[in-house]
């Protein structure tokens, strides 16, 4: 098992940096990845920005949105989070989430941490979820990946996650929201404790592959090329119509692509025909509306609370 490292905490180069690896770097070799990111939500590959996340939350705390590879539900990182990954050729891992967690939770229960495994991808203490994992395949070659909130703000993490929304038609993979802790509660370790004792007990020594300057440049080319982009982002949520009522307001709105395709804008009974018609073919992201947070306040927060 070999690994790399990175000095970066910047979420758009990180998952740049892990889907570079996966699909370049020594790929008959099993690849274990330690990161940690800057305050961030990241998405499931197939799921509805709108109906996951607190837009208006994240926009004002300054918390960036990035849409991943693999699937799953919408999670929370920051410093206090650390984010582990496995790439590996070996057969009877794809939808293994027990086995892909498995050293992991050995490692953290020889420090006397009761950590399990739950459900389908969850690891657990005490019914308190401390890890969701997702996985997505390239070729021949999978890729596992999961957090371990150690001392994550969760007041950030509870704040920005939407309850299950039952206003907002899509198709998009829902979340299932779970109740959560840290690692912290539950070991004297500090977080760079336990990043190095996973690493020590996961790969063998010199084992470390250093990237090249290409290879960092091929890295910020696919940031900003996908990762840095509102269509990946936010464009890629799948077909939406949101259809809430607040006040004396009622809306109908159909999104498409991360856009505004129809509006339907009720006020007291009658049809707010200009508001209606100045949400069409405008992005649907808060800083982009922001003059409905005067004009029309309920309706901001139907669109993105």
């Amino acid at each position: 098992m070999k690994t790399l490292q990175t000095l970066s905490t910047d979420p758009y180069f990180n998952l740049a940096w892990e889907e570079y690896i996966f699909k370049h770097i020594h790929q008959d070799e099993d690849i274990f990845l330690l990161w940690q990111n800057t305050p961030s939500i990241i998405i499931g590959r197939n799921q509805n920005v709108f109906e996951e996340v607190n837009l208006d939350y994240i926009v004002s705390n300054h918390i960036p949105l990035i849409r991943r590879n693999s699937g799953g539900g919408t999670v929370y990182h920051d410093l206090g989070n650390l984010n582990f990954t496995f790439m590996t050729k070996s057969k009877g891992t794809i939808n293994n989430y027990k086995l892909m967690t498995e050293k992991i939770r050995t490692a953290l229960n020889k420090l006397n941490i009761p950590i399990e495994f739950k459900d389908k991808s969850d690891m657990i203490i005490h019914s308190y979820k401390i890890s969701g994992n997702a996985q997505y395949v390239f070729k021949d070659k999978l890729l596992h990946h999961g957090t371990l909130l150690f001392n994550a703000d969760l007041n950030h993490l509870n704040q920005a996650l939407k309850e299950k929304q039952h206003d907002i038609e899509s198709i998009g993979v829902k979340s299932n929201r779970s109740l959560v802790a840290n690692l912290s509660d539950y070991t004297n370790l500090s977080i760079d404790e336990i990043k190095q004792y996973l690493l020590d007990e996961i790969v063998e020594k010199d084992q470390v592959i250093e990237l090249s300057t290409k290879d960092i440049k091929k890295i910020e080319a696919l940031k900003n090329e996908r990762y840095l982009t509102y269509n990946w982002n936010y464009g890629q949520s799948p077909k939406s119509l949101i259809q809430k009522s607040l006040g004396d307001y009622q809306i109908k709105v159909s999104v498409r692509y991360g856009y505004i395709e129809e509006a339907l804008i009720v006020h007291q009974q009658s049809l707010a025909l200009n508001l209606s018609s100045s949400l069409v073919g405008e992005r649907l992201f808060p800083t982009d509306l922001s003059f409905l947070k005067k004009k029309a306040p309920e309706v901001y927060q139907m669109l993105f609370t």
